[in-house]
């Protein structure tokens, strides 16, 4: 049953992308439509972050494999990203910090409906104990891959990038005997790479870069098609430095700082503002000693693009202090309220303005969706 879902995912790649991104944008308009409207929005979103994990897996397998084609019939080229090149290194390493990605990874995706779960059926007592024990999970585990990894940076998501995009897509192509036999008659009439017998070096025949190219080639097209950047003949450990002390230290408070200020909330409460500053004095601490730790030293001049990636996620995560009591309740709540106003009174932006309504309740109301953890 398995193989026959995954061989129906593989030959019809574009139409179920498609339906997941129409599943995904209705949970964006669910919430406040009816009665339980967000549990139902974050579910289907739960479960959509699941399955379009597993999807990535069959169509990246299937790519690897040459079993996909694109629109015109040709096989699909995969570029392999550094971040993917990273974390498949060191999940192909490690049985261990492929285990903690993907617990992660799963806590991550599940939160905001364990959450929600938790104060419709069990009350908010319990829930601050529920959120307080997620949090505990995903320090352990993101201390477990700082170890494993070498004390490098650990990103915000940890499982691989998408390697091909659905929507390019044809029908796949489905490996017979005939091709099998192609592929043996052709290797001996000279497409397969040449190799060099002192050097080992391979090099690739005429007939396949007039088949790359449609028979259009040229020396200068060539040289530049074949051209690699430095990151991507690096070793892929090497796509992100391991930390001096300072960064370290760094890093120790970007991951704790979710579990301060969860335990600021439950001693002080969410309208104090000691546990919002704490939270903010700590990221920016951390924020600052990471970034004089990777722009120290003979490495500093080359950026690495996970690096910049992870050090820009984090960033943009500073805007969630502007969504968080007692700030919110104070300066921003007000603000957003007359916007949505405005905007309803628009016809093209009305569901922008119904869309910050349906949302301020569940930003005032639910940990995880301002937690930026």
């Amino acid at each position: 049953m398995w193989h026959k879902y995954a061989n129906f995912v593989v030959n019809n790649a574009a139409q179920v992308s498609s339906i997941e991104n129409g599943l995904r944008t209705l949970t964006y308009i669910l919430p406040g439509r009816f009665a339980d409207a967000e549990l139902a929005s974050e579910a289907i979103y739960t479960l959509l972050s699941f399955v379009g994990v597993y999807h990535d897996g069959l169509l990246a397998k299937a790519a690897k494999s040459g079993l996909l084609a694109d629109k015109e019939g040709r096989p699909v080229d995969i570029e392999v990203s550094p971040f993917n090149r990273y974390h498949g290194k060191l999940s192909h390493e490690s049985d261990l910090y492929r285990l903690a990605a993907h617990l992660l990874s799963a806590l991550q995706f599940s939160e905001k409906l364990v959450e929600m779960l938790v104060v419709k059926k069990m009350g908010e007592k319990l829930r601050w104990k529920v959120v307080s024990l997620i949090e505990i999970a995903k320090v352990v585990l993101r201390l477990n891959l700082l170890q494993l990894s070498g004390q490098r940076m650990v990103t915000g998501s940890v499982v691989p990038e998408r390697l091909v995009d659905p929507a390019g897509l044809g029908t796949a192509k489905k490996p017979t005997a005939e091709a099998d036999v192609l592929s043996v008659t052709t290797a001996g009439s000279g497409s397969m790479p040449w190799k060099g017998e002192r050097s080992g070096l391979k090099f690739k025949s005429v007939r396949d870069i007039l088949a790359k190219t449609e028979g259009n080639a040229t020396l200068s097209g060539y040289v530049t098609s074949e051209a690699r950047e430095a990151e991507r003949v690096a070793p892929a450990q090497s796509l992100v430095r391991r930390y001096n002390p300072l960064g370290l230290a760094g890093e120790l408070l970007f991951i704790l700082r979710p579990l301060i200020y969860v335990i600021g909330i439950r001693k002080m409460g969410k309208s104090d503002w000691r546990p919002w500053a704490l939270s903010l004095l700590v990221e920016l601490a951390s924020r600052q000693m990471i970034r004089t730790d990777l722009h120290t030293g003979k490495s500093s001049a080359t950026e690495r693009t996970v690096e910049r990636d992870e050090l820009s996620r984090r960033k943009w995560l500073f805007l969630y202090y502007l969504l968080r009591s007692p700030f919110f309740d104070r300066f921003t709540e007000s603000r957003l309220t007359r916007v949505a106003e405005w905007c309803n009174n628009k016809p093209l932006l009305s569901l922008l303005g119904s869309l910050i309504q349906d949302y301020q309740p569940l930003w005032q109301n639910y940990y995880f969706y301002t937690a930026a953890s």
